[in-house]
């Protein structure tokens, strides 16, 4: 949203919108409600949900992080999931997409590979879809699942 309504100034300098320029402004004001709601339900549900996921990739795949590196897998996945989660949520709420792989998925990407996390990153974020529609309404997911999938396609 952030990046479209300053394209959408430079766009415009000196002259009038056309409405099919706005459209995405109407767009959103229309999804805000529900973005907030489902902003502020990961905001409350974050320990859970982070929790959630790992006791599912852990059933699934218990020795996912035998031997990887000398670094705790668990507990860096768990944190590294948190911090991808928030960002989540604030792209949802901004309606801006772009800013996961630009600003935090790219960087985390080579984490991912550098530890040979990927098998990790790919259970991971199977689930995480999965279990974030427990805490949301259909509305919500709906908004929600094309960032979660953008994860799951860049990290796993």
């Amino acid at each position: 949203m952030l990046k479209q309504l300053a394209q959408l100034s430079n766009e415009t300098e000196g002259r009038y919108a056309s409405s099919t320029e706005l459209q995405f402004i109407k767009d959103y004001i229309e999804s805000v409600d529900t973005r907030i709601s489902a902003y502020e339900k990961i905001q409350l549900a974050e320990a859970e949900i982070v929790s959630k996921v790992a006791e599912i990739r852990n059933a699934a795949e218990p020795e996912l992080f035998a031997k990887v590196s000398q670094v705790d897998g668990t507990s860096v996945c768990r944190r590294d999931f948190a911090n991808i989660l928030r960002h989540s949520a604030a792209a949802l709420l901004f309606d801006d997409r772009d800013r996961m792989p630009e600003n935090f998925l790219l960087w985390y990407k080579i984490i991912v590979r550098t530890f040979s996390y990927d098998r990790a990153a790919g259970v991971t974020y199977k689930v995480v879809q999965e279990v974030a529609q427990e805490y949301l309404t259909t509305q919500e997911s709906t908004l929600f699942n094309p960032i979660l999938q953008l994860n799951q396609v860049v990290l796993g």
